[in-house]
């Protein structure tokens, strides 16, 4: 009879740190999937709405000449 080629490997135990460290885990992916379906959020801060005339003048709030000014290189 021929030796096998693979022996068998002993199974490892189920310890206790195992079932905790997997409760806990289940729990945290739990309440993140709940927070993700209600979409709950913690705090909401206030928004303000700005004014069409500030946001399209040039040099205002996120306009094309804040991103875009001056030489960028290139070909």
């Amino acid at each position: 009879m021929s030796k096998p080629l693979n022996p068998p490997v002993p199974k490892g135990r189920i310890t206790r740190g195992t079932i905790i460290f997997g409760i806990v885990g289940t729990m945290i992916v739990g309440a993140y999937a709940a927070v993700a379906i209600t979409q709950w959020e913690p705090a909401t801060a206030a928004h303000d709405e700005l004014p069409a005339s500030v946001r399209s003048s040039p040099g205002g709030y996120r306009s094309y000449h804040f991103w875009h000014v001056g030489y960028h290189g290139g070909k």
